[in-house]
């Protein structure tokens, strides 16, 4: 397996993203943008010894693949929930939005080759909803985060291995640093965060 000393850079980089959200709310009673800011730290950790380490890094690789998967179900829709939670939106619909990727999970680790069609349903659902419920309460980190997710997912993860010979895992890891940083200045944005 190949490694490539950027890419763990920008792992490097968007661990200690990571790391300074889950500082930040490391107060909060919510738990979701926890779960959220700690997946993407525990990739980002794993993804450092993958891409960084030339004589063993492979060994990682199947675990790295799995934290980016349950990275790209997991991160958007817990800050879904979170901020319809905040807002005061039905509790069964807020948690709907983290529920959804259980099914393409389920079906992810029962090797059913029907994961991608409904993760490609779970994601542009959590895009809106994030975008929605943060326009209409003026959150506009909010918008920001869902842009920025929107931007990351359907034009840098979609184009390959290479955008303008810069390879997509970097631009990706340094787009969700921009993510979770809006997600931060989202989820603290005038939200009540004791559900």
């Amino acid at each position: 397996m190949p490694h490539r000393y950027s890419t763990a850079f920008s792992h490097i980089v968007l661990a200690g993203t990571g790391i300074y959200c889950l500082v930040q709310i490391k107060g909060q009673a919510a738990h979701l943008p926890h779960f959220t800011f700690g997946i993407i730290t525990v990739n980002s950790l794993i993804g450092v010894w993958r891409w960084g380490n030339p004589d063993y890094g492979d060994k990682a690789d199947g675990i790295y693949k799995f934290t980016s998967y349950m990275q790209l179900l997991f991160a958007l829709p817990c800050i879904t929930t979170t901020l319809w939670l905040g807002y005061g939106y039905d509790k069964y619909i807020s948690w709907a939005f983290t529920i959804m990727p259980l099914i393409p999970l389920v079906c992810h680790l029962a090797d059913s080759s029907s994961d991608e069609k409904i993760e490609e349903l779970v994601i542009p659902i959590n895009i809106i909803a994030v975008g929605v419920v943060a326009f209409m309460a003026e959150n506009y980190w909010g918008v920001a985060a869902a842009v920025s997710y929107a931007i990351n997912h359907y034009i840098v993860l979609k184009q390959g291995d290479s955008l303008e010979g810069i390879p997509a895992q970097d631009l990706y890891n340094y787009g969700l640093c921009f993510f979770a940083y809006f997600a931060l200045r989202a989820i603290g944005e005038n939200i009540v965060l004791n559900f």
